[in-house]
């Protein structure tokens, strides 16, 4: 194997979604999610809807992930997913900053959003090339 072949595959063995980030915060144990709202966001061939998710800082938030797809996709948002503060039960949901589903599949995801705007793609080969992108704005 070529240098170049190996360091490809580094990247795409790294790119994908194995181990929670280590910089993801949990909720406090006074975080009540009883009353969250709840934010769907479809994921397709190849779309987020809706594509612009809009949040407030600090409120707690019951992010459910649709894969309306056959195939699967992920929720890649890092930045985001570092700066929140997620339920101790759905750490383990996101690994290095993303949220993998097959295809049909859900994901609950409690959290508190920080405040900013943050990048989101399926980090799968071609799927953001192809629109599956958007963003996550937090005031």
């Amino acid at each position: 194997m070529t240098i170049a072949r190996l360091t490809l595959a580094a990247m795409l063995i790294g790119a994908g979604p194995c181990a929670i980030a280590a910089n993801a915060r949990t909720a406090g144990a006074g975080a009540d999610f009883a009353a969250a709202q709840v934010v769907e966001v479809s994921l397709s061939s190849f779309d987020f809807t809706p594509s612009t998710i809009t949040l407030h800082a600090g409120q707690p938030y019951v992010l459910h992930l649709v894969d309306r797809a056959r195939g699967g996709h992920d929720f890649t948002a890092r930045e985001f997913f570092e700066a929140a503060q997620i339920a101790p039960q759905d750490a383990a949901k996101v690994a290095k900053g993303a949220v993998a589903l097959h295809g049909g599949e859900t994901a609950t995801v409690h959290l508190i959003p920080a405040p900013g705007t943050y990048k989101l793609v399926c980090s799968h080969f071609g799927h953001s090339m192809l629109g599956m992108k958007g963003v996550i704005v937090v005031r």
